[in-house]
């Protein structure tokens, strides 16, 4: 009998992924043992901006029906709560499995799969005696771009090297609302699809523990001693939270609240946006509309010229306030843009309402993130074949 298909997500995976499932992370490009089976990790990002193990199968076979019973008993694991998010690399089996598993969650494709077959696609040359790499990543990694303006600038570098017609690019072009981070601005942890940095420390994460010759009892125990490893940084940073305050650069109240509040790797952030609110924004225009006010606010930090709108509602207690950069959208954290507004209204805390509970140093406190103390492990029967 050989073993085909096998699940399984303990405890602590589960409990993370109640508290940071909102955005996950499916790769299923790793090499296990000599039984050349596929080891298929779901993580996704925790308070510490550190990457999170929430299950992983092994699979024989990368096909549609593989990694449907995969996404199936994923979902069985976690209480049948969908992520709002799921990021992938193009493969079809993949796609359609996802599609058919999936009915809630939006379905990206990871822009550092993508973008790593750049060089290969049009040569080694072209990226290194010119500007295209650089044009190309200015375009496809900036968050601030509104979509038309993502598509005047590609097409304006597609003319300028004779690419119009090449087919790779147009075919990427195509697909461009699944991997290209304007048009996800508004969507909730949207950020995590240009974390190149993200994916490659996943990335690097795993390798470490392939052994292309080892049994399946020896990866096992490689993988564990990973995951333990991953869970002993997250509590050592937990610890570390909880005993000590990050360093201030201003005297404003709401850096002050914002340190008391997120994580050390949160508040480091949040504080670049503090100081690029004092250093870079100045006022470009104020009106009123009714309850709203509107505040044009210049930033010279983008050096582009850019001016961002405020929207700041004085009707309400929670002092509601909304941006056209919508990095809070985006990541779950004041810009410098609203934070330049509340320093010059003196608000001294930043409402309850925006402090996302997966951010803080409480995350994993919270009563609702309770799980009870037991392994999930799945292998289907009917997937067990003689040899």
């Amino acid at each position: 009998m050989t073993l085909c298909r096998v699940f399984w997500a303990d405890a602590e995976a589960i409990r993370n992924y109640s508290c940071f499932g909102d955005a996950i992370s499916f790769d299923p490009t790793y090499g296990t043992n000599k039984y050349c089976m596929v080891f298929t990790p779901f993580t996704g990002v925790d308070h510490h901006k550190r990457s999170v193990f929430f299950g992983a199968s092994l699979l024989s076979n990368e096909d549609g029906e593989s990694f449907k019973w995969t996404f199936e008993n994923f979902l069985k694991a976690m209480s049948q709560k969908e992520p709002q998010c799921i990021i992938t690399d193009q493969d079809p089996a993949i796609k359609n499995a996802v599609r058919s598993v999936f009915k809630k969650s939006r379905h990206c494709f990871c822009m550092w799969h993508i973008m790593g077959k750049v060089t290969d696609k049009v040569g080694s040359s072209i990226c290194r005696d010119t500007d295209f790499l650089s044009r190309l990543c200015s375009i496809v990694w900036d968050s601030d771009l509104e979509p038309f303006e993502f598509e005047e600038k590609w097409t304006e570098l597609m003319n300028d090297f004779e690419m119009v017609d090449h087919s790779w690019f147009s075919a990427m072009f195509s697909i461009r609302k699944k991997w290209i981070p304007a048009y996800h601005r508004d969507f909730p942890m949207g950020c995590i699809l240009r974390k190149t940095q993200r994916s490659e420390s996943a990335n690097s994460f795993f390798k470490r523990y392939e052994n292309h010759f080892g049994t399946l009892v020896e990866f096992w125990m490689r993988f564990q001693t990973a995951v333990d490893q991953q869970r002993y940084f997250q509590k050592c940073a937990d610890n570390d939270n909880a005993h000590s305050l990050p360093v201030t650069v201003t005297h404003l109240h709401l850096e002050a609240h914002a340190a008391s509040v997120y994580t050390h790797s949160v508040f480091y952030e949040f504080q670049v946006e503090v100081k690029a609110a004092i250093m870079s924004c100045g006022v470009g225009g104020f009106t009123r509309e009714q309850d709203v006010e509107i505040t044009d606010v210049d930033d010279a930090g983008t050096g582009t010229g850019k001016t961002f709108m405020v929207f700041y509602n004085i009707s309400t207690t929670t002092i509601a306030a909304t941006c056209t950069c919508k990095l809070f959208e985006r990541k779950g954290l004041f810009g410098r843009h609203i934070l330049w507004v509340y320093s010059g209204k003196e608000v001294r805390s930043i409402p309850k309402r925006y402090i996302l509970i997966r951010w803080t140093k409480d995350a994993l406190n919270s009563d609702k993130n309770v799980v009870e103390d037991h392994d999930f492990v799945d292998s289907n029967q009917t997937n067990l074949s003689k040899v």
